[in-house]
């Protein structure tokens, strides 16, 4: 995934039908409670991004176009939290909704910004053109964001951040 990073911000603004044509797709029945309906149809979608291996899956609605849906905007998210890349940034300002098309493109940034300057926040936010306050709510938007940052900050020896 090494030279993934040269690509990432084109697989982030790819179009649904653009990004579901570089993954291999699967169906199968969703796990857990639902009843009949949920046991006999084979709504749940598991998708994986061939040029980076990332992969995300949804089984939350008896639609499996829903699914597919909201599998392909977990994938981005997983491919902007996992794909590194280096240079300026490629989104600056404060971050769009978690719902917000944009999303992934700030959370790669983001994280491109604190992997360049060794998960410190303040810095970070320097590189993006923001306060440390804003960027650290910012984060704090998605909580497997938060996560991440925080287990990279644990990993340098740099304490967790607070909510």
């Amino acid at each position: 995934m090494a030279d993934a990073g040269k690509e990432r911000d084109q697989w982030l603004t790819l179009s649904e039908d653009e990004l579901w044509r570089q993954c291999r797709h699967e169906t199968c029945r969703g796990s857990g409670p639902g009843g009949q309906k949920r046991n006999k149809t084979e709504s749940a979608v598991r998708v994986i991004h061939l040029p980076s291996g990332v992969a995300a899956e949804d089984d939350a609605s008896r639609s499996q176009h829903q699914n597919r849906l909201h599998a392909l905007r977990k994938l981005r998210l997983e491919i902007a939290l996992r794909v590194r890349r280096d240079g300026p940034p490629a989104v600056t300002g404060p971050a769009p909704g978690p719902q917000a098309e944009a999303f992934a493109r700030w959370v790669a940034a983001a994280l491109d910004a604190l992997a360049a300057n060794g998960f410190r926040i303040s810095d970070a936010a320097d590189r993006l053109g923001l306060s440390t306050a804003r960027f650290s709510k910012d984060l704090a938007k998605h909580s497997a964001v938060w996560q991440v940052v925080n287990k990279e900050r644990e990993r340098l020896g740099l304490g967790q951040l607070r909510q």
